[in-house]
């Protein structure tokens, strides 16, 4: 917002005790790769050289959208003239028997992370509650660690939404091949242990030890402030196409927002959101935010995964064109819709990821080269985009 008016006044408000960091580098914390400060997206010259006052340690409890009010935690009061509220999600915690014992995490935050990190000393069996995108991430950073990891997935398959069986069962050799253990279509029943945990029980009657248990079950969005000031809220705070909320001069982005029914909780669409919330917000009605591709990457421990888009498709108008390198764990897919690419897997090898999303973004007709496109000799200048 500063970088488009340097006249504008900004002051973020925060509970936490550090400037924002994305929340994907929290895995560096608890490997010790780097301290809270090196994850830093920016550091506090960044804020102060371009006037932006932050306020660490400052908890908003409450919202006067009449007088255009914030009630913080301390009693005080400050004015706004428009509003964005960016307090993002909390982690879901399942009802699970025995959760509130020691040893049981979530990770949302640095805090979380040292915590996490500093527990970790005490055991050397971890456990993650959830094969989603999180679960994987959270379950190798816990390996790279130095603890056996155990994966327990309530559905059939680890990111049902980002793979196809193929590709899923590759993906569950290389986690295996790095320690870490998955048990599917497996639901938890209790946290075992008297005090601290021990283990957890599954639905099946099945027993797995453990010294450290770490949800990851999703987010749900901070919504209850909102909600209790009167704004619309449904899974997230509602806002239209400019980022605005029903509040007069309120607006949301990121983790909290709900657009067109959906709370995306990825860092892109966040962005990007917050990119068109600003532009409104110095210039009303100015820039609109166009729904953002579900892209996902995983990184971890040498496994290599890109998908994106439509990749389990449902219907005859739809072409699927794959490769598979069981060998090299490589596997790659194409899914065409009347000769365009609507999405793709790439696992192991990502060197034509860019080009296949640009042809994706621009709509290109690819039918007469889709048995080439995955070739690693295919030359994408052939085709006009």
């Amino acid at each position: 917002m500063k970088e488009n008016s340097s006249e504008a006044e900004v002051t973020i408000y925060t509970d936490e005790n550090h400037l924002y960091y994305p929340r994907p580098r929290l895995y560096e914390v608890i490997t010790k790769e780097k301290s809270p400060e090196e994850i830093y997206a920016s550091p506090q010259q960044y804020y102060d050289s371009h006037g932006i006052k932050v306020n660490l340690n400052k908890k908003v409890l409450g919202i006067n959208t009449a007088d255009k009010q914030l009630l913080l935690a301390d009693q005080s009061k400050t004015d706004y003239d428009k509003l964005l509220l960016a307090n993002g999600a909390s982690p879901s915690r399942p009802p699970i028997e025995g959760a509130e014992k020691q040893g049981v995490f979530t990770l949302r935050t640095i805090n979380d992370a040292l915590m996490i990190r500093d527990y970790a000393k005490r055991t050397s069996k971890a456990i993650v509650i959830g094969g989603g995108l999180l679960g994987l991430e959270f379950a190798a950073c816990l390996r790279k660690a130095g603890q056996h990891v155990s994966i327990i997935e309530i559905n059939p398959r680890l990111l049902p939404r980002q793979l196809d069986q193929q590709a899923e069962i590759l993906l569950r050799n290389e986690l295996e091949a790095l320690g870490i253990d998955t048990t599917l279509n497996a639901k938890t029943k209790e946290i075992l242990g008297k005090d601290a945990v021990s283990g957890v029980l599954l639905d099946d009657g099945k027993e797995l030890p453990g010294g450290l248990i770490l949800i990851a079950a999703g987010i749900r969005s901070n919504i209850e402030m909102a909600a209790q000031a009167g704004i619309k809220v449904g899974k997230g705070v509602i806002v239209d196409e400019y980022m605005r909320t029903s509040a007069n001069e309120v607006y949301a982005a990121g983790d909290i927002a709900e657009i067109n029914g959906t709370v995306y909780g990825m860092i892109p669409p966040s962005i990007e959101q917050a990119k068109t919330a600003a532009a409104n917000i110095l210039a009303e009605e100015k820039a609109v935010y166009k729904d953002t591709l579900r892209y996902t990457t995983l990184k971890i421990g040498g496994i290599n995964l890109t998908s994106f888009g439509l990749v389990n498709p449902q219907g005859p108008q739809f072409e699927e064109i794959k490769k598979i390198n069981k060998e090299k764990n490589i596997y790659k897919k194409i899914v065409l819709e009347q000769g365009r690419i609507v999405g793709a897997i790439f696992l192991g090898d990502r060197r034509s990821v860019p080009e296949t999303l640009k042809l994706m973004d621009q709509n290109t007709d690819v039918a007469k080269y889709k048995d080439l496109l995955l070739e690693d000799t295919f030359d994408f200048r052939q085709i006009d985009f």
